[in-house]
């Protein structure tokens, strides 16, 4: 029976996948990517590419960062987030208020691979200090200016997911993010909230993260596995501007 229910499963989890490619290729591709290609490391384009955290501790803000792609209205923001100005420095114009970096602040960035990406977040360690921990709510806030809204344990939980997996299906994405607190070394999920993961996917039956070590690659798990491990999830809620947080 088990064998059975393992079968069953992965048969599922696969139709599920080809549905999640399907929606978020088609739905949540931009029109700018069946333009000309330019070199994401070193052009700013509105875009994000893979992403690579680096040595210092600031997943809470590469997560958020990376969530900025898995929606449609994290992908506005992000057109409009980055004005180049004509002293080659950098505008970031977050819902919170405007910050500016310079060039050389940028080619010190500890993230790798995406330029848009790298500058953000030299701007949230400015004016955030993200270097030395953040969580994601924390930085959806700073880019969106919304206020948050939280609830603790219970039904919230439940309801705080259906309502990702309800924004996921309706191809609007979401700019969301999580970590945990039971580890699954097979996946790279650090327990004990060590890390910070973003919400690719949500669905009845499967959850996609995104590890902001190497955003890439795509880590797949059961829903069932993710309600009874995660510590905390946030999303933003744009329709009511309210940065939403669970924690268990």
């Amino acid at each position: 029976m088990k064998n059975m229910g393992l079968k069953s499963f992965k048969r599922k989890a696969a139709a599920l996948c080809l549905s999640f490619a399907l929606v978020l290729g088609t739905l949540l591709t931009p029109v700018a990517a069946y333009a000309a290609a330019t070199n994401p490391a070193t052009e700013l384009d509105g875009e994000l590419s893979p992403i690579y955290q680096g040595s210092v501790g600031d997943c809470g803000a590469i997560s958020a960062i990376q969530a900025l792609d898995n929606s449609i209205y994290g992908k506005g923001l992000l057109k409009t987030m980055i004005t180049v100005n004509s002293n080659k420095t950098y505008t970031l114009n977050f819902g919170s208020g405007k910050v500016t970096v310079t060039q050389k602040e940028v080619d010190a960035a500890h993230v790798t691979g995406d330029l848009d990406a790298r500058v953000i977040e030299v701007a949230l360690q400015k004016t955030m200090n993200v270097y030395n921990g953040v969580f994601a709510c924390d930085v959806f806030t700073r880019m969106t200016g919304f206020k948050q809204k939280t609830s603790y344990g219970g039904s919230s939980k439940k309801s705080t997911i259906n309502a990702l997996a309800a924004k996921f299906a309706s191809g609007q994405g979401a700019m969301a993010a999580c970590d945990f607190t039971i580890a699954d070394p097979s996946k790279g999920i650090i327990g004990d909230g060590g890390h910070s993961y973003s919400i690719r996917w949500v669905d009845e039956e499967i959850v996609v993260l995104i590890n902001p070590w190497d955003t890439s690659k795509l880590i797949y798990m059961s829903r069932n596995q993710f309600e009874n491990s995660i510590r905390y999830m946030t999303y933003v809620d744009e329709s009511a501007k309210r940065v939403v947080v669970y924690w268990d």
